[in-house]
């Protein structure tokens, strides 16, 4: 993975035990700092946005992009606060208020300190170790484990991984690595061996209730952070699905007169069959033909998910190997992707299909919803006791300090948004720089306060959409197969699936799960890839494994199994 790496060791008499891991791909490797106790440095290819510069005392590091500030703003405010003028809160504030996507670094080198801010949403993950002996803060977690010899998964993050895809909280997979919170300010004192992670809420995502808004302004607050990223991103490309969040992205191009290339992908196995109706009524109603374009994908082999897990080591989900080549041909025409990431978050109605009064039944009802085996599998395989798993787990649940219904919504917006979406969209910036307006300033926030109730069956979007050109909301959304304006319609579908939810017969696990499927053949020597897992303390067998009827699982294992 491109980005930053920060190491520091605590005592002089230490060297730097392990020479640095090799760029991957075509990227090249900037040494920004190297002395006997510290070195930084970076990894990028040539489209990828990071800049050093120096200023008194001061180094400068800023990976990523700020978008509604020009450059020499933004050098400006740097500047201040290595001269003194304006202290590092000062700074954060200011920073927290931009739309971008970002980490600021400052090493002073008077007094050896290292100043390091990310965005307010934390939108470029970062990954942070310390033990006695150093501390490593970077965004290439295989770099980070490489440094400091971690081959351990985390059990808690393990099970969680196994169970939703993803770890939850600040975990990574890997055991004693971290991830650095959303809108932080980290102050490391390489004299003093100390670290300060200011105290930190999850500033973006917070929810209200505000009955009343007009569409037509949020809808410039999201023209306007598209307009911001076009102004800064070099050779946008719109990835356009049939559903609704790269719909309305493909409706403000077309509304500001812009018909910049837009791709699609046809995989193999055929799980986005369904946008392809979607797909050709959108760009013939944009007419938008002439610059789109099918790209067909093979099933991913074993080469695809090695590639995936050595990039995200474990932290993207395994199933979605089949889309390297598609991020390749982005890289290869030296495109930059937009993309609608984020839609579905904050312009959807994300309250619970039943009512839920317990932290204990949320729990019952993630675990039926997202879950991708039983609690007790997922116990067991990762040597973890099943009561300690589901104190672990409604604990999290709590952390959020709302009530259990408002903790489902806060669960899809900290977790499964900022951990599956994020660092999903973060693979794809191995290849070409990602972007998404739907997180934005001042969009996110604006959009977050609009009541739930304005958004059910779809109605924020079809609002959207009827201030846009095309007609787009007459289209289907494959999800449900209806278009947004049958609202009647749609209000039955929901009503069906909070129905389902309801029985009690619901509550089995994996009632909807895929049937089982043939993967184990694709790769070889699995047998003893997987045996292999128990060195990390995942006791499976190939016969538990052979016993799977659940593919996402299925998918992560296979994954997992490559990491080295």
């Amino acid at each position: 993975m491109p980005g930053f790496t920060f190491q520091h060791l605590y005592s002089t008499e230490q060297s730097f035990a392990k020479v640095l891991l090799d760029s991957q791909f075509d990227q090249k490797r900037m040494a920004v700092l190297d002395e006997k106790q510290c070195r930084l440095f970076a990894d990028f290819y040539a489209a990828y946005p990071i800049q050093k510069w120096e200023t008194g005392d001061c180094i400068v590091l800023l990976e990523g992009m700020i978008y509604d500030q020009p450059e020499e703003v933004v050098k400006t405010k740097v500047h201040n606060f290595c001269s003194g003028q304006n202290t590092a809160w000062q700074l954060q504030s200011w920073l927290h208020q931009r739309d971008g996507e970002f980490v600021l670094l400052i090493y002073r080198r008077t007094n050896q300190q290292l100043f390091l801010w990310n965005d307010w949403l934390g939108r470029l993950p970062v990954y942070l170790f310390q033990d006695r002996i150093q501390f490593v803060i970077g965004r290439d977690i295989r770099q980070l484990r490489h440094l400091v010899g971690i081959t351990s998964f985390d059990p808690y993050a393990l099970a969680t991984t196994l169970l939703f895809g993803f770890a939850l909280g600040e975990k990574s997979l890997w055991q004693n690595i971290s991830y650095l919170p959303p809108g932080t300010l980290l102050k490391a004192d390489c004299i003093k061996n100390s670290i300060e992670i200011s105290d930190n809420q999850f500033l973006g995502f917070r929810t209200d209730d505000l009955k009343h808004y007009d569409p037509k302004i949020l809808l410039n607050d999201l023209t306007e952070a598209t307009q911001n990223r076009l102004e800064k991103v070099k050779n946008p490309a719109l990835s356009l699905s049939g559903g609704l969040d790269s719909r309305l992205m493909a409706g403000i191009f077309k509304q500001i007169g812009l018909n910049i290339p837009a791709f699609t992908y046809q995989d193999a196995a055929g799980s986005a069959d369904a946008d392809f109706k979607a797909v050709n009524d959108i760009v013939r109603q944009l007419q938008w033909r002439q610059n789109h374009q099918f790209i067909a994908l093979q099933n991913p082999g074993e080469e695809q998910i090695r590639q995936l897990m050595e990039l995200k080591q474990g932290l993207n989900y395994a199933g979605m190997a089949f889309i390297i080549p598609f991020l390749e041909y982005f890289n290869n025409h030296h495109f930059s992707m937009f993309t609608g990431d984020g839609g579905d978050k904050v312009l959807a109605d994300l309250r619970p299909s039943i009512r839920i009064k317990s932290f204990p039944a949320l729990l019952n009802f993630l675990l039926h919803k997202f879950g991708r085996i039983s609690l007790s599998q997922a116990a067991k395989w990762s040597g973890l006791e099943i009561s300690a798993l589901k104190t672990y787990l409604i604990g999290q649940l709590e952390s959020y300090n709302s009530s259990p219904a408002m903790a489902y919504t806060d669960f899809l917006l900290r977790e499964r948004g900022r951990k599956w979406l994020f660092e999903g969209e973060d693979r794809n910036r191995a290849f070409c720089w990602s972007t998404t307006p739907f997180y934005s300033q001042p969009f996110t926030p604006a959009a977050l306060s609009v009541s739930m109730n304005r958004k059910t069956y779809g109605k924020m979007f079809l609002e959207l959409f009827r201030i846009l050109p095309g007609n787009l909301e007459t289209i289907v959304n494959p999800n449900w197969n209806l278009p947004l304006n049958q609202q009647n319609s749609i209000r039955k579908l929901y009503f069906r699936q909070r129905l389902k939810y309801s029985l009690p017969w619901s509550q089995i696990l994996f009632a909807d799960s895929a049937a089982k499927i043939p993967l184990i053949q694709t790769f070889s020597e699995s047998s003893e890839q997987l045996k292999n897992l128990s060195h990390r303390g995942l006791q499976l067998s190939i016969i538990d494994f052979e016993k799977t009827f659940n593919a996402d699982f299925v998918q992560e294992i296979l994954g997992l199994s490559f990491i080295q």
